[in-house]
């Protein structure tokens, strides 16, 4: 049997297009649940304290839940396989939880933060049961980097189809709408529906196929216990190198694009504008660009080269929206091609590191003598939602020490007497502009796009200095599992 068959376009297509849906609805919430909170809801110094504090130790829980789910997935047996029943499980539950967060239940004080914290850490343990079974699913169809390249280019494109979707029609929406957190409730409910359907697609469309390294794995595997997973995790050194460096590149990516919208209303001086979404459309097009154009890069280059590529160009993105807000500010022309640089290079980044994910699965087989894809892939969202945590603290952390966090606070009631009619939405503009002081504004510069750019240099350096699973290595270790895998036949 030929292990590295290209895999088929059904699958391809019905996986990757699986992932809109998903990202919608991720995005959602990632970005705009904060802007939901502070806007629409509105929140004083204790409530924000409460929410902060929650999202960090759920994220910090979920995230240290992520492997445990894992090794879940790997115990499951079947006959729709290890990954569909998680994938519509995850999804079912998790979009009605999406619908829950954005209802406005009328809570305040300790009530609201501990309803809060109810929902909020379901949601993350739903979402969870989704993606790392929906992400597992993808290193399972070929063990050749090159068609896994291709799935993953073509799942990334879509996922940030979603994404880009959800950055740039969020906003219309509910600046558009009279009632902000009724459009928010909307939006969570089409987005949850979609989010569903999607997955849909993906449980009745992917045809798992048999492959000889993968099905020699299934049989010598026995249940997984928790002792074994940390085994697992901490023996497969490649898989922890490239989990800290994805953890490093997530907590600045996830620092500036929550700051966007902050920006665009307290430096920018532009609340209500249309800036807001021109940079989302720089933000998604820039990031679907790379990934529409990563498959010709990789013909020529290594993924080292093009991960060094992809760093210069992010540190001329961050410098050169940094230079052209301290030299030209509330000029939108400069910010729009310099973000649109930063989101072109932070694009391929997000790619590259996922392959380099995927192909420590292989690795972890090689060494260990066993297969782990469940496991392997938990540390990506693990990851994730640490970085979730971490960007949490820098984000509301700037809003408390800036004093932001009170000029939200009454932006939000303001919007609530918009909603009735009480006044126009040029009165709260005017607000901002009288009341944002200097201090608030170099406090979000810093954070948006100074801070960030340590963190996605390191992620660089280190990746650079410790991670070994090169073109040439991968091609060996794939030579020694078919060796191992036709003796055992």
């Amino acid at each position: 049997m030929d292990i590295t068959e290209k895999v088929s376009v059904r699958n391809k297509f019905t996986y990757s297009i699986g992932g809109i849906g998903r990202d919608m609805l991720y995005t959602l919430v990632n970005m705009y649940l904060i802007i939901y909170f502070s806007y629409y809801v509105g929140l004083d110094k204790g409530e924000l304290i409460g929410i902060s504090i929650v999202m960090i130790i759920t994220r910090i829980w979920d995230a240290i839940n992520d492997p445990i789910m894992g090794v879940i997935i790997e115990n499951t047996r079947s006959k729709y396989g290890k990954f569909k029943p998680w994938i519509l499980i995850g999804a079912l539950t998790n979009a009605l939880v999406t619908m829950l967060l954005f209802t406005d239940f009328g809570f305040s004080g300790i009530g609201f933060v501990l309803w809060f914290a109810f929902l909020y850490l379901l949601w993350e343990m739903t979402y969870t049961i989704n993606d790392i079974s929906y992400w597992t699913m993808y290193s399972t169809f070929s063990v050749d980097q090159k068609e896994r390249e291709k799935v993953g280019s073509l799942a990334r494109i879509c996922a940030n189809i979603g994404a880009f979707s959800s950055v740039v029609l969020i906003p219309i929406f509910y600046s558009g709408s009279k009632s902000g957190s009724k459009a928010f409730q909307w939006m969570a409910i089409v987005i949850g529906v979609l989010f569903i359907l999607c997955q849909l697609l993906v449980v009745f469309g992917v045809k798992e196929r048999p492959n000889a390294i993968i099905d020699q794995a299934k049989k010598d595997k026995e249940t997984i216990s928790l002792k074994t997973m940390v085994k697992v995790i901490f023996k497969n050194d490649q898989l922890v190198i490239i989990a800290f460096a994805i953890l490093l590149f997530n907590i600045g990516f996830f620092i500036t694009i929550n700051c966007g919208q902050f920006y665009f209303n307290y430096v920018y001086l532009n609340y209500g504008g249309l800036e807001y979404s021109l940079f989302a459309l720089a933000l998604g097009g820039s990031q679907l660009l790379a990934l529409l154009v990563y498959p010709l890069f990789s013909q020529r280059f290594n993924r080292s080269q093009m991960f060094k590529l992809a760093i210069i160009l992010v540190v001329i993105g961050y410098l050169g929206f940094l230079f052209w807000t301290l030299v030209f500010p509330q000029t939108i022309a400069g910010l729009l091609v310099f973000g649109f640089i930063l989101f072109f290079g932070e694009g391929l980044i997000q790619l590259i590191v996922l392959v380099l994910l995927t192909d420590t699965i292989e690795y972890g087989q090689w060494k260990l003598g066993k297969r782990y894809e469940s496991i392997n892939f938990s540390l990506q969202p693990f990851v994730t939602k640490l970085a979730s945590a971490i960007y949490v603290l820098f984000v509301n952390g700037t809003m408390l020490i800036s004093g932001l966090y009170q000029i939200n606070k009454n932006v939000s009631e303001m919007e609530k007497d918009k909603a009735l009619g009480l006044i126009e939405g040029s009165i709260i503009k005017d607000y901002i502009n009288t009341n944002v002081d200097k201090f608030m504004q170099d406090s979000l510069i810093v954070t948006m796009l100074i801070i960030p750019l340590f963190f996605i240099v390191g992620s660089y350096f280190f990746y650079r200095k410790k991670y070994r699973i090169d073109e040439k290595f991968y091609s060996e270790i794939i030579t020694q599992l078919q060796e191992r895998a036709e003796s055992n036949q």
